[in-house]
């Protein structure tokens, strides 16, 4: 075939995911960004960016794999083989805007299984609207947190009443500000502190609470 970059190229039928033979390939179609000629001299390398109808139909769990490995599900290394040519399906446009969409749908794959909790904290919401967010947080982690609780101080706190290693009672939640997250209102010595739940550890692994804040300092940390 004499292909060039940008062609429309499809798969043919029974062509196997490479790195996953679990997945059958035949039919998926997409754009050449990419032809190698040198590394394999008796079979060309073709690099294809799946059109926008491909990524519509490929199997979730074929994307959350791809994400937790660290692979790509937007393009895929094929030998010249393995393809035919095809006539494109849909506009650079239309290609952007659904990897965008999909981008966004499974962001927190790649987090596994603290991903998978995350995502369902924050299901139904865009995760470019970080204050939507961040309340949909402040009520899950109300509603869920078991209070009171003890909590380890494992950040320099912004209270110049506390140190790192300190131990306080985490006894509500009572706001949520963009520079610290989620606040809570804590005691320690007889003194009332308010504690972003970001400098707060619990160290009992096996607790709710425990899972309930990472999971949170997860997403924080990654928005």
């Amino acid at each position: 075939m004499n292909l060039k970059i940008g062609d429309s190229v499809k798969v043919k039928h029974g062509i196997l995911e490479p790195d996953n033979e679990e997945f059958e390939i035949g039919g998926w179609q997409g754009r050449i960004i990419k032809i190698d000629r040198e590394t394999n001299a008796e079979n060309i390398l073709i690099t294809i960016e799946w059109d926008s109808q491909t990524l519509k139909q490929i199997p979730t769990e074929y994307i959350i794999e791809s994400e937790v490995e660290g692979l790509s599900w937007q393009t895929m290394v094929l030998f010249e083989s393995d393809i035919e040519k095809a006539d494109a399906r849909d506009t650079i446009k239309e290609l952007k805007s659904m990897q965008n969409k999909l981008e966004d749908e499974y962001y927190w794959s790649s987090f596994g299984e603290k991903g998978i909790r995350i995502e369902e904290v924050l299901k139904g919401i865009n995760q470019k609207y970080e204050n939507e967010s961040a309340q949909r947080w402040y009520e899950y982690l109300e509603s869920n947190l078991s209070f009171p609780f003890k909590a380890v101080v494992s950040l320099e706190s912004y209270s110049t009443s506390i140190k790192d290693g300190d131990v306080v009672i985490v006894k509500s939640l009572i706001d949520s500000v963009d520079l610290y997250g989620i606040i809570a209102k804590t005691s320690f010595e007889r003194h009332n502190l308010d504690i972003p739940l970001l400098e707060l550890e619990v160290k009992d692994e096996k607790s709710k609470n425990y899972q309930l804040l990472n999971d949170y300092k997860v997403w924080f940390s990654n928005v």
